[in-house]
């Protein structure tokens, strides 16, 4: 029998996320002496995840900007937080074009903003890729009807798409690696096709135990 998915698994499936796409050519725009371009961050595509596929509404009720005008979102090297010698620059203006997500980065004049500017406009770099938070999903089964899993049983067995109907943009970072060609300068990170099949397994073996310490604990308190 398979495991059914619970509210506490969809705040679990909320933790950050990366995701990110490419396309080959020039950039969108460049701006040499404003030091800025500008970039697709998210046309919100189907990306296949442990639990189903997700995909990430693109409207502005959808998605949150809040650290936008709080201070800014950070324009990182690799998703690396640890160094402030990974900050590139920053994110200066969030808007959309139907379901596209752009943005506008400047370079910081530091030698790593240098570097990477030079980089981008030299078209050795052409993808970026966005880190994020979701607040809340919608759960379609494969019959197209919406899904709650307080009411319903869904089993982790079904195909389910899982859609981001609030979510947060945290950082957008510059990488290496593309693969997915659905937007402008991004991708979908620099590890292997093999090493995240092991990850999605390894995170299932965790859902999996933490479900059944779960159904323990209910036993135990009588439920």
């Amino acid at each position: 029998m398979g495991q059914f998915i619970t509210s506490t698994d969809l705040r679990r499936f909320s933790s950050e996320k990366r995701r990110s796409s490419t396309v080959p050519g020039e950039p969108r725009s460049l701006n040499k002496s404003d030091r800025t371009i500008d970039a697709t961050l998210s046309k919100g595509s189907a990306v296949q995840r442990a639990y189903g596929t997700e995909v990430l509404r693109i409207s502005p009720s959808a998605v949150d900007l809040s650290r936008l005008d709080a201070g800014g979102i950070m324009v990182l090297d690799s998703h690396n937080q640890s160094s402030i010698s990974s900050s590139l620059g920053r994110l200066t203006r969030v808007w959309f074009e139907g379901k596209t997500l752009l943005g506008r980065i400047r370079f910081n004049k530091t030698p790593a903003g240098d570097a990477a500017f030079g980089m981008v406009a030299r078209g050795e770099l052409s993808s970026v890729s966005v880190g994020y938070t979701v607040t809340k999903w919608q759960i379609t089964g494969e019959d197209g009807r919406i899904l709650d899993p307080a009411v319903d049983r869904i089993s982790f067995d079904d195909n389910l798409t899982f859609e981001a109907v609030r979510w947060g943009l945290h950082e957008v970072s510059i990488v290496s690696t593309p693969a997915d060609s659905e937007a402008n300068f991004r991708s979908f990170g620099d590890y292997s096709l093999a090493a995240a099949h092991r990850a999605a397994l390894a995170r299932m073996a965790a859902r999996t135990r933490m479900l059944a310490r779960q159904r323990m604990i209910d036993r135990m308190r009588g439920r």
